[in-house]
């Protein structure tokens, strides 16, 4: 497939993404460039995360640099969907805090609401991830959940302005698009793990855990060796803590970016 050349322009302090769309203005977006735009937001944002591996200040980044105004409140009654985000004005039924009676909530363009489970202690990586995939959201899918846009992707519900992530997993693995929803979510996915985690300082990070075992960085092959086998677990955890992620979402962007993989998989070493 063709790489997609993106162009950033700044509007103010937030930088903007350019590139093409589909019909339904879904970004056509490779994970190269997405990669490329994590890290120049980021760098926008606070440059000096980019300095060394550290956990990104989420909430300063979602409410004074992107403006947006967080609610927090149960979505789903089953909890099935635990952030949302919406691109214009209107009401969105929210429930109590048992999850049975539903109440009308007004929300303004900007506003994400939050499920409260997700401000648990035990739940602190994923409301991370939560919160950077509603920006992400924001950044670049705000053409396709545009009121104004007749082919607009109505997402979970009927509304065309709200954005809406499922909670049952905090980062999805496959790469498998069947909707224009797959492509959004995937995206949004894809660009909260590359600002959490941007590649500059994931790869001081990688550098410094080898360094460890008195070893050059080198890519970790699953199945290869009980060596390997063993980094196969520890650097995910090395990982998580030093950027404030879950395991499993440092587990899938190593494997996004090559640096663990499976002894036939063919993919490239992306460092």
């Amino acid at each position: 497939m063709r790489q997609e050349r993106i162009h950033i322009r700044g509007a103010g302090n937030l930088l903007q993404l350019s590139t093409a769309y589909n019909l339904v203005k879904v970004p056509n977006i490779s994970n190269d460039a997405l990669d490329a735009y994590a890290s120049a937001v980021v760098y926008d944002a606070l440059p000096k995360t980019l300095d060394a591996p550290a956990a990104f200040d989420v909430a300063w980044f979602i409410e004074f640099y992107l403006g947006l105004h967080i609610e927090y409140k149960r979505i789903s009654g089953d909890r099935r969907i635990l952030a949302m985000t919406a691109f214009d004005t209107g009401f969105v039924q929210v429930y109590d805090e048992y999850g049975l009676e539903t109440l009308p909530l007004a929300v303004y363009e900007g506003t994400v609401i939050i499920d409260p489970v997700l401000m648990e202690k035990r739940n602190l990586a994923r409301r991370r991830f939560t919160f950077m995939h509603e920006s992400a959201h924001w950044l670049i899918h705000r053409k396709a959940f545009d009121a104004e846009n007749p082919f607009g992707t109505p997402g979970v519900f009927e509304n065309q302005y709200l954005a809406a992530k499922e909670g049952r997993i905090d980062y999805c693995r496959g790469q498998k698009e069947r909707t224009n929803n797959d492509r959004i979510e995937r995206q949004a996915d894809f660009l909260a793990s590359a600002m959490l985690m941007p590649r500059e300082t994931l790869r001081m990070a990688y550098a410094d855990f080898f360094q460890q075992f008195r070893e050059r960085p080198r890519r970790i092959v699953r199945g290869k060796d009980y060596k390997d086998a063993c980094y196969a677990e520890l650097l995910p955890e090395y990982v998580a803590e030093r950027f404030g992620v879950s395991k499993r979402a440092a587990m899938i962007r190593l494997e996004k970016l090559g640096a663990i993989i499976g002894r036939q998989d063919p993919r490239r070493y992306a460092w």
